[in-house]
């Protein structure tokens, strides 16, 4: 008898991941999908009757039908009228998209009038404050938008999407909306280079910001260049979890994809907690990552810092324009942080000494004209440390990190 109630309290304690399947945006099978996905949601955190929610979408951009740089206006809309007839008392969509808006990308998406009607406020972050965060990771303090502090739940409701950077967009990275985007570009510029430190800033934020209902749009995901000009890849699944780090680790585990650098310092902090499984995840086809991002070179820490920077100009991957795609927008030369690059001849061109391979001239692309190119030094290396593996299993990334304080498990 103590036996099955300690079980049951041991049970309670842990975060809760659901699944079900989707093969489409219809909402005679979308709205099932979700209430399985949902509602057990809502009975953990204890239902929202009168409560006034915030959702926090993936909205980077919307230029097509299906477009996978956000998440698609059926799941949204599905989603808000599950949160209405579960009693929610006021939903707000408030979201910080890079180069446009929240109404702007609603309004596109051609779902205005029915959030009107549903009586759904749209708008952009704007009330932003320094907000204290627990150091846990290194980051004592961020400029977030004091809105998520307004409401009584955060609604994070992601994309399942490439990412140049973190190789996946999920629940987590989804947070980094909350950031001020003066401040997002100051954070490449302070951390671009290593993807390690990168991931624990979002770390940090998800931390602070501990959303307890956490959705993933993962019916038609991306594949490829993203995570705004990436290939559309139908994997037909709806994924919910009570955290955020829960959720993406179990998305992770069931795309059978390399785990991302964020789970992987994730990993290192203890931070991804204890969780249980229910439902059903389809098979999930594999997908097309973008190159992994070398883990900061932490295995090159004891190199004088000239040589390390040196070896991060060679090794990391650098972004290259396709021209012929290129329409002269200028929308890269005013997202890069260090100013590395410049129009010219309605083009623009890479100043690679300065740039921090921060990736955000690719992200924001409109026509997906730059891609991240894998040096060959880079290719060379890497080809080694197979073959150094094959011959040592398990010994040559203990010999490569052993007794340095800043080295990233594998």
């Amino acid at each position: 008898m103590i036996l099955r109630l300690s079980r049951a309290i041991l049970d309670s304690m842990k975060e809760l991941v659901t699944f079900s399947g989707a093969s489409g945006y219809a909402a005679g099978e979308l709205r099932p999908a979700l209430e399985k996905v949902l509602a057990p949601l809502l009975e953990v955190r204890g239902g929202v009757s009168g409560k006034r929610l915030m959702l926090k979408p993936n909205l980077l951009s919307w230029r097509c039908a299906e477009d996978p740089a956000a998440v698609h206006p059926a799941f949204l809309l599905e989603c808000i009228r599950l949160l209405r007839d579960a009693g929610a008392k006021e939903l707000a969509i408030i979201e910080n998209p890079g180069m446009t808006t929240a109404p702007a990308i609603i309004r596109a998406m051609g779902i205005d009038g029915e959030l009107a009607r549903l009586g759904v406020s749209v708008a952009n972050c704007a009330d932003y404050r320094k907000t204290e965060l627990s150091g846990e990771t290194g980051f004592r303090s961020m400029e977030l938008a004091r809105e998520f502090g307004s409401f009584d739940e955060v609604v994070n409701v992601a994309k399942c999407k490439t990412h140049a950077m973190m190789s996946l967009t999920l629940a987590t990275k989804n947070l980094f909306g909350l950031v001020r985007g003066s401040e997002r570009l100051g954070w490449h510029l302070a951390v671009g280079k290593d993807f390690g430190r990168f991931a624990d800033m979002l770390l940090a934020l998800k931390l602070r910001v501990a959303p307890g209902i956490n959705l993933v749009d993962g019916i038609v995901g991306m594949e490829g260049n993203g995570p705004g000009s990436g290939d559309p890849v139908r994997l037909g699944f709806v994924a919910g979890g009570t955290d955020a780090l829960a959720l993406d680790d179990a998305v992770v585990r069931h795309l059978a994809v390399p785990r991302p650098i964020l789970l992987t310092r994730a990993d290192a902090h203890g931070l991804i907690p204890e969780y249980e499984e229910r439902g059903e995840c389809p098979p999930l086809p594999a997908i097309r990552l973008p190159d992994p991002p070398p883990p900061g070179l932490a295995w090159g820490v004891w190199f004088p810092p000239l040589v390390r920077e040196l070896l991060r100009k060679k090794l990391l991957p650098r972004p290259v324009l396709n021209e012929q795609d290129c329409v002269g927008c200028g929308v890269c030369v005013r997202m890069c942080p260090p100013h590395s690059l410049q129009l010219q001849g309605r083009r623009p061109r890479f100043h690679y000494d300065s740039c921090i391979r921060c990736f955000c001239c690719q992200e924001h692309c409109p026509k997906g004209a730059i891609h991240l190119r894998t040096s060959g030094w880079m290719r060379l290396l890497t080809g080694a440390e197979k073959f150094l593996r094959r011959i040592f299993p398990n010994r040559l990334y203990a010999l490569l990190t052993s007794g340095k304080k800043n080295a990233l498990p594998r």
